[in-house]
């Protein structure tokens, strides 16, 4: 009897759950075609409508996930939802990413970072500072260094249709919180906590070239998880982009170049 009863508690738990994700779902595609009718409309409200919106998607994604351990697990349908979600290997941290739609050719993003430290599941905004229109980031690679994990984020922030930012990241969950200022990155400089470069692929040196090489090809930041190097595109003083890459490789305790 007493097996009967656990077993029923865990399938209502389980569809309670079910059907506060689907509640979930159903909020975020009305969040998301409401924001893409603001981010059209000529109507001289639009751009407040817009901000409240977003505001409304951050409460959201920032509250749910934080109350709902499974939502770092679930798999969201992102046609209906209008976010990207990036997870670990290992499932323990998330990001949340959207584009608040209210730039034009420079678009501003907003994150949500989603962990897990010792089966409870905590929510933390991504802060940005004024004039800082933040990234969308692409993929999280997990990793244990010295007996410690760390996750390697990728990141893109888009200045313009031709002028991007790639980014590469470090975070740790450490004494029961996310850190996202862990230091894995061994440069001449010191021991950093991102590696970053430009792309203008309206200079000239990337507009006029007569190659035959399209430099979009080849601007992506990219991660070799059998070597574990990072890998980034190898850029001439006047910006122009070329086919070889620049590498980080792990070695001992920090990525270094090779």
């Amino acid at each position: 009897m007493k097996n009967y009863i656990l077993l029923l508690f865990i399938l209502l738990k389980i569809s309670v759950y079910g059907q506060d994700l689907k509640l979930l779902e159903s909020k975020l595609n009305q969040l998301s075609q409401q924001r893409a009718n603001w981010s059209h409309s000529q109507d001289e409200k639009s751009y407040d409508s817009l901000a409240r919106y977003n505001k409304e998607l951050e409460e959201l994604i920032l509250n749910f996930t934080a109350k709902n351990p499974n939502t770092l697990h679930h798999q969201f349908d992102k046609t209906k939802v209008g976010v990207d979600i990036v997870t670990s290997g290992d499932g323990l941290f998330r990001i949340y990413t959207w584009n608040t739609l209210e730039g034009g050719t420079m678009q501003y993003f907003r994150n949500v970072y989603q962990y897990s430290v010792g089966g409870k599941v905590y929510s933390m905004m991504n802060p940005v500072t004024e004039g800082d229109n933040g990234c969308s980031y692409f993929e999280i690679n997990d990793l244990t260094v010295g007996g410690k994990r760390y996750y390697l984020s990728s990141s893109i922030s888009v200045g313009s249709s031709a002028l991007y930012y790639y980014q590469a990241k470090v975070f740790s969950i450490e004494n029961g919180r996310l850190n996202p200022n862990a230091r894995l990155i061994k440069t001449k400089s010191g021991i950093k906590n991102t590696l970053g470069y430009e792309v203008d692929l309206s200079s000239s040196s990337n507009r006029d070239r007569k190659d035959g090489v399209e430099p979009m090809d080849y601007i992506k930041l990219m991660y070799d998880r059998t070597n574990k190097t990072i890998l980034i595109p190898l850029i001439n003083a006047d910006g122009r982009v070329t086919t070889s890459k620049i590498k980080y490789q792990l070695k001992g305790q920090y990525f270094e170049k090779v």
